[in-house]
């Protein structure tokens, strides 16, 4: 891990001399999992194993009055446990050490306006930052977020580049999206007791557009609902839809959850997060086979229960698709059971997920753990 450390020890250095009212943070993972999908041994060292150390930086600092500099470096390294422990890595960085910049921008604030202008992690819909995986996917953009409207914020954003492919270089391994991804939004408080969203997206290199409706709604004491619409318009007309629902119920420490969603298989464009690990926004998304309630065709139900047993978290979350494109491999069942404890600083979880599907490189029991230790200098 020389490389690796190097690079986070000179990224320190320069953050640290120009400090003064500079904030540093960040965190130190290490994940495990292991499965015995395609007739493996659980714990073998081979491909069905993987294993990653990672370590965040983050530096914010205020350069002038609403104008602040901000940049995160990411490194991951398998600590030499390649065939020793692990045949595969959490993300794609060809089991070599690798460091890169994943946040560059810079945050100006005017009135009720904020820019945000290069390297940023962003949350909507279709195009967000996936924070499961032990690095996370952000974008090159150009966002501008505004307030003046009463209970209502607007988003505009373009976004120029993302990842999510393999981490090969400093710059993280971003591509282009071709002549750009616009997305323009409103989330709005104006109706009582609920949180709506309407989003549009023009794929301006291929002519494509999408849309997504979303509103989430506290109905009674403890009881929530939502719903969500997403149209996915094609330049030649092969447009495809999806619907989702969902219904919670939360009596501390306990809450519950179903949603169901169905995804039409007119189009053959599916509602998944562009550049990023392949996840989506939709109420019934797996916990770990991410993906396929999103596909065109895809007809899902979810439900999923958690509660708090003296600092202990407890889930369980059960998902099943079925699909109308009768492929064995766009169909599957997961159940996964969690525990999480916050021991001093180290959040710990440990997953237990089994996957029964016609496919073989996913159809088994998978054994995960998660090592998270956040820091600030």
């Amino acid at each position: 891990m020389k490389f690796i450390k190097l690079s986070l020890i000179a990224a320190l250095a320069v953050t640290t001399a120009m400090a003064g009212d500079a904030k540093i943070s960040g965190d130190a993972k290490v994940f495990y999992s292991t499965s015995d999908a395609n007739k493996a041994d659980l714990f073998d060292k081979g491909a069905n194993s993987m294993g990653d150390a990672a370590i965040s930086l983050d530096y914010s600092r205020d350069i002038a009055d609403g104008v602040s500099l901000n940049a995160g470096v990411t490194g991951v390294s398998t600590l030499g446990l390649e065939s020793t422990l692990v045949g595969a890595t959490w993300i794609d960085h060809a089991l070599k050490d690798r460091a890169w910049i994943d946040v560059a921008n810079v945050t100006a604030k005017l009135g009720n306006t904020t820019a945000v202008i290069g390297r940023q992690k962003l949350d909507t819909p279709l195009a967000f930052t996936e924070t499961w995986n032990i690095a996370e996917n952000t974008f090159d953009a150009f966002t501008f977020v505004n307030s003046d409207l009463t209970d209502t914020t607007l988003v505009a954003s373009a976004v120029t580049r993302a990842n999510g492919g393999e981490f090969t270089n400093i710059q993280g391994g971003m591509t282009d999206v071709g002549e750009g991804i616009y997305a323009f939004g409103a989330v709005t408080k104006l109706i009582p007791n609920t949180t709506a969203q309407l989003w549009y997206y023009d794929f301006a290199h291929n002519d494509n557009k999408k849309l997504w409706v979303q509103a989430d709604a506290n109905v009674a004491s403890g009881i929530t609902a939502g719903v969500q619409y997403a149209k996915a318009m094609v330049d030649n007309g092969d447009d495809s839809s999806v619907i989702a629902a969902k219904l919670g119920y939360d009596a501390k420490p306990m809450s519950l959850y179903a949603a169901y969603s169905k995804a039409d298989d007119k189009g053959t464009l599916g509602f998944a997060n562009y550049g990023g690990f392949g996840a989506s926004k939709l109420y019934t998304e797996a916990w770990w086979n991410l993906g396929f309630v999103s596909k065109p065709g895809a007809q899902a139900v979810a439900v999923g229960a958690s509660t708090d047993v003296s600092g202990l978290g407890l889930t369980a979350q059960y998902t099943t698709v079925t699909n109308d494109s009768n492929l064995a491999s766009d169909e599957m069942d997961e159940v996964t059971l969690t525990a999480t404890k916050k021991v001093g600083p180290v959040d710990a979880t440990l997953a237990l997920i089994n996957t029964s599907s016609d496919d073989d490189t996913i159809d088994g029991n998978t054994v995960q753990a998660y090592i998270t230790v956040p820091f600030s200098l």
